[in-house]
């Protein structure tokens, strides 16, 4: 006869286990037809919904922690495990997305069926965590955009990164675009006399932007006197009009006015705040720069 107690008492010592089983029949501890001889089986079920688990991969092992037997629960949850001959077993149970479950060691006579009824509880699978890490300073603010450009096929530009330009630290910003087709440089004479360097694109004028900002070429300013070299953290050039980025060509720049002249994009290093929270002394010398070069076209121009 089979002694239910050690398996009663595995379930009552599981403690705040969210899987746990309720044996519904211990057995019908009689003697059965041979063919039936040592059978575990039963209904594996969900806890609170009471609802047949399908799938579910049920383990006999022995004492020596052998699987003897095992099985896969149908659509009704429904398994059947047997043996070979009696003796002292224990049963997992598992799920995917639900807890684990095992019973306490118990004896099974020989001609025994045992009928028990699993409930499991749901349980959280975990992720893996997901890390993102932020690009440099070359993915903050308008850099973000002229990052993005780079990657572009459809424009047909040229780029130069802050370690492109570190490589040539005596260069003024009109120089860093002579290394490029369509792109040269020329002279307007200031009133005062002083020559200064116009950057052209296709042999004119071409449109000359500071973080996103139209600034003008002419006799009374250049760009080598609006911008300190030591602050260019980008440059983009266009020779030409076509394949440029669409958002800085407008209706008045027609054939006339110099459509084709070329584009030229500066992008500053990000202001670097000091201890009382002011920017950078670079940012200042920017800002003075453009000042400077409005003064001076309003004088001169």
């Amino acid at each position: 006869m089979l002694s239910t107690a050690p398996l009663l008492r595995g379930i009552r010592d599981s403690g705040p286990r969210v899987a746990w089983c309720a044996l519904l029949a211990v057995a019908c501890l009689l003697s059965v037809d041979p063919a039936e001889a040592q059978v575990v089986r039963g209904v594996v079920l969900g806890v609170g919904d009471g609802l047949p688990i399908a799938d579910a991969n049920l383990v006999l092992m022995n004492e020596d922690e052998v699987v003897v037997a095992s099985a896969v629960s149908d659509a009704q949850g429904a398994f059947v495990l047997r043996l070979r001959a009696g003796g002292r077993f224990s049963l997992a149970v598992s799920h995917l997305g639900y807890a684990d479950w095992e019973t306490a060691p118990f004896d099974l006579a020989s001609d025994v069926v045992l009928d028990l009824e699993v409930k499991l509880g749901i349980e959280a699978i975990p992720l893996e965590p997901i890390t993102v890490i932020a690009e440099g300073t070359m993915g903050l603010g308008p850099l973000a955009a002229f990052r993005e450009r780079m990657a572009d096929p459809s424009l047909n530009g040229y780029f130069l990164e802050e370690d492109d330009i570190a490589r040539r630290p005596m260069a003024k910003p009109s120089d860093l675009v002579l290394a490029f087709p369509g792109m040269s440089v020329g002279l307007a004479s200031a009133a005062s006399g002083i020559d200064r360097g116009v950057i052209l694109g296709n042999g004119c004028p071409s449109r000359t932007f500071i973080d996103g900002v139209r600034v003008q070429q002419g006799a009374g300013a250049s760009i080598d006197d609006l911008l300190p070299p030591e602050q260019i953290a980008g440059v983009e050039i266009y020779p030409r009009a076509s394949g440029t980025p669409i958002q800085y060509l407008d209706n008045s720049y027609s054939a006339a006015s110099g459509r084709g002249c070329g584009l030229v994009l500066f992008w500053t290093k990000p202001p670097q705040a000091n201890g009382d929270g002011n920017m950078g002394t670079g940012r200042i010398l920017v800002g003075v720069g453009l000042l400077l070069g409005i003064l001076t076209l309003a004088i001169f121009g």
